[in-house]
């Protein structure tokens, strides 16, 4: 893939997947038209939110900025993975992003999208994040609020007491690039009027380089209303029923069984949904059904950021899996599967770069759906048996 279309799909595979997971929240709590009251539900039990309260909040200096922090950003958009490795370094755990991915689930699975062709490959932030923390030696705690001030203060002292605060909000409102992209970002610092970031994903129209950074470099200076207005915009795309939020880990016991992280992972990449959008290998089967029976008829401009996206996660999974569970031969099959799923992407990918000319080529396509979609439901079977 040349240098200009691989960056062309980055940034589209970053856009889509974001939007396409706001859709996928959306087309969750909307199914069936379900009231203002399932929605709240639904977010109160995936973000676990605690109300920030004035009574916890002290005295902060008017400026500060975190030493300890490393910079991490990457041109993927794997935003709350790397947002969770550098609050772990600033603990002491040094972790990858492809680690954090696999403790997360961020990467792994895949979720059809309501009233489209589309098929997203990126999980549920707060649900991963909460999964992920215990086995980096760290807890939780998320924060809402609907008072501005009561935020800012929280913002402020929180960094001045030693937190890198993550912050779900729209980048786009953060730097001014048009179309919503729900993210996650670090803040390192402050001063009277404006927020250090760590921006966790660089793309072309961001203001910042995929690299890594050791700790103590300066973020870039966010003014306050950027800030709040960018959260306040995620909080309202996702219909919160708060205004807004941030997320602080303390020290906490490392927890050692993976035992769960693999049942997890193992039922994101199998699927199975009793309700709601499909799930895992149903999606990517209900995508190769969609193609088949729709051909030329398709709107593929919809579908090709997504399955950029697919094309590198899996050959990230595969690569990670690999490594860290090395010589374990269910694993090597599951790597092996990983790549061969990647595999089938990129040759959906590349035939769709043209659109889909005739019968013959939907077919040709749905049939390596369909091969990625056995390779990833034997995957989970895999992992769901290390979990039991």
């Amino acid at each position: 893939m040349d240098g200009d279309r691989r960056r062309k799909w980055v940034r589209g595979a970053a856009i889509a997947s974001a939007t396409l997971g706001l859709l996928l929240v959306v087309g969750l709590v909307g199914w069936r038209m379900l009231t203002a009251h399932f929605v709240q539900r639904y977010h109160r039990e995936t973000c676990d939110p605690m109300e920030l309260s004035g009574t916890g909040i002290g005295d902060n200096p008017p400026s500060y900025h975190l030493t300890d922090v490393p910079w991490i950003a990457t041109e993927q958009w794997t935003c709350s993975a790397n947002s969770l490795a550098m609050v772990a370094a600033q603990h002491g755990m040094d972790v990858s992003t492809a680690h954090c991915n696999f403790l997360m689930g961020f990467t792994y699975g895949a979720s059809a999208v309501p009233a489209s062709n589309a098929v997203q490959f990126f999980g549920e932030p707060e649900a991963g994040l909460r999964a992920a923390a215990p086995y980096l030696g760290l807890e939780r705690r998320y924060y809402v609020t609907d008072d501005e001030t009561l935020y800012v203060d929280a913002l402020r002292y929180y960094v001045s007491q030693g937190y890198a605060v993550r912050l779900g909000l729209d980048v786009a409102v953060l730097y001014d690039v048009g179309e919503a992209l729900p993210h996650s970002d670090l803040v390192v610092g402050y001063d009277a009027a404006r927020f250090a970031i760590y921006e966790t994903v660089c793309l072309p129209d961001f203001p910042c380089e995929p690299r890594y950074l050791p700790p103590g470099a300066e973020g870039l200076w966010v003014a306050e209303e950027k800030v709040l207005a960018a959260v306040l915009s995620q909080a309202r795309l996702f219909s919160y029923p708060w205004r807004y939020s941030l997320t602080i880990f303390d020290a906490a016991p490392v927890a050692s069984d993976l035992g769960p992280i693999w049942t997890r992972n193992g039922n994101l990449l199998i699927g199975g949904a009793d309700y709601g959008p499909a799930q895992g290998a149903d999606a990517i089967e209900g995508l190769a059904d969609s193609i088949d029976r729709r051909g030329p008829r398709i709107d593929v401009s919809k579908l090709l950021p997504p399955l950029g996206a697919a094309v590198w996660n899996r050959a990230d999974n595969a690569a990670y899996v690999s490594e860290a569970f090395e010589g374990q031969p269910d694993i090597e099959r599951a790597a092996a599967l990983f790549e061969r799923a990647a595999d089938d992407y990129r040759a959906v990918l590349t035939a769709l770069n043209d659109g889909i000319a005739d019968q013959a080529e939907a077919e040709y396509m749905a049939q390596h759906l369909r091969s990625a979609a056995g390779a990833e439901r034997e995957i989970g079977a895999i992992f769901m048996a290390r979990g039991r």
